[in-house]
């Protein structure tokens, strides 16, 4: 049983497919040859038995040219996904309460990250070195 809500975008991948091959005048084979997959995949994706992975699906709106929304939604709602995406990515990138909580908690971190103003904060940092160069001091003497 499908259920369909009012608004939601439909995924039309394999429609999609169809109508760009069609539109560029190009066989199957002239389109598998160029995605790098057989004939046969070409027309399970145009036929819906089988769906790509997301690298093929980005390969396919590379050769076509068109964005990857139009790829698998279908040029009517490619404006109104982009809005969607774009508006996500930019609550993404804002800075909420747990990331100002994270840096508060993590400012410690930021000696790593300063100018090394003498030996000791040198050893501080890369005392592992010390252990690597024990190691090849030792094992030159025990060759000798």
């Amino acid at each position: 049983m499908e259920m369909k809500e009012r608004g939601a975008m439909e995924f039309t991948f394999n429609e999609n497919l169809l109508s760009l091959r069609k539109e560029h005048n190009l066989s199957q084979e002239s389109l598998a040859n160029e995605l790098y997959v057989t004939r046969q995949t070409i027309s399970k994706w145009e036929t819906g038995e089988v769906t790509p992975d997301l690298a093929k699906i980005q390969s396919v709106a590379d050769y076509f040219q068109v964005p990857v929304e139009e790829v698998l939604f279908g040029q009517q709602q490619s404006s109104t996904l982009t809005g969607v995406v774009k508006d996500r990515a930019k609550k993404f990138f804002e800075e909420d309460e747990a990331d100002k909580d994270w840096h508060e908690n993590h400012r410690w971190r930021e000696w790593q990250y300063r100018p090394i103003n003498n030996g000791w904060e040198f050893l501080a940092r890369y005392y592992w070195i010390l252990f690597a160069l024990i190691g090849m001091i030792g094992w030159f003497v025990s060759k000798k």
